[in-house]
C-alpha cells in the first residue's frame, strides 16, 4: 500500500481531512462536474432514444465539449476526495465498482459522440439512431446512474454512522 499511504500523507489530502473549507470545497466541485457530465451525457442518451425530438443532434454535440469540461472537474475534484482517504478507498469494493461505471461511463459517451460526429459528418443533420447507438444511450443512463448510487454508497459505507446502521440492521 505504499503509493497509497504516499497519497493519504501529502499535504493537499491533509487539508482536505482537516480544514474547514477543503472537503467542502471539493465535494461542491465534484457535484458540479458530476452534473455538468451526467446531465448533458444523459440529455443527449434521451435524445437518442427518441425524446426531447426537437433539438436537433448538431446543437447536443456540441454541448459535450462542455460534459467534458465537467468530467475534468470531476476527475481533479475525485483525486482529491481520494486523497483524503485512499489507503480505506483502495480496498473498498464498492467504490472500486463506482470507479468501474465511470470509467465505463465517459467510454460510452465517447462511443455515442464518435457515432453521432460521424453520422454528422456525412451530411445527415437528423441522425438516425441505429440499434446499436440506442443500446450505447441505453447503457450510458445505466452506467452513470449506477455510478451515482455507488459513489452516495462510498460516501456511506466510509462513515463511522452509517457502519454501526448497517451493523444494527442487518
Amino acid at each position: 500500500m505504499g503509493f497509497f499511504s504516499w497519497i493519504y500523507e501529502t499535504p493537499l489530502a491533509e487539508y482536505i481531512r482537516i480544514s474547514a473549507y477543503g472537503y467542502p470545497a471539493m465535494i461542491t466541485l465534484h457535484s458540479l462536474g458530476l452534473a455538468i457530465m451526467v446531465g448533458l451525457s444523459v440529455v443527449l442518451s434521451l435524445r437518442v432514444l427518441g425524446f426531447f425530438s426537437t433539438i436537433p443532434y448538431s446543437s447536443l454535440h456540441r454541448l459535450l465539449k462542455v460534459a467534458w469540461i465537467g468530467f475534468t472537474i470531476n476527475f481533479l475534484s475525485g483525486s482529491c476526495l481520494f486523497s483524503a482517504a485512499a489507503e480505506d478507498l483502495i480496498r473498498n469494493e464498492v467504490f472500486l465498482t463506482k470507479m468501474g461505471l465511470v470509467i465505463l461511463g465517459a467510454i460510452l459517451v465517447a462511443t455515442m459522440q464518435n457515432m453521432i460526429k460521424t453520422a454528422l459528418a456525412t451530411g445527415n443533420a437528423e441522425v438516425k439512431a441505429s440499434t446499436g447507438l440506442r443500446v450505447v444511450a441505453t447503457l450510458t443512463i445505466a452506467s452513470w446512474t449506477a455510478g451515482m448510487v455507488t459513489g452516495r454508497f462510498t460516501a456511506y459505507l466510509a462513515s463511522d454512522t452509517f457502519s454501526v446502521w448497517l451493523g444494527s440492521t442487518f
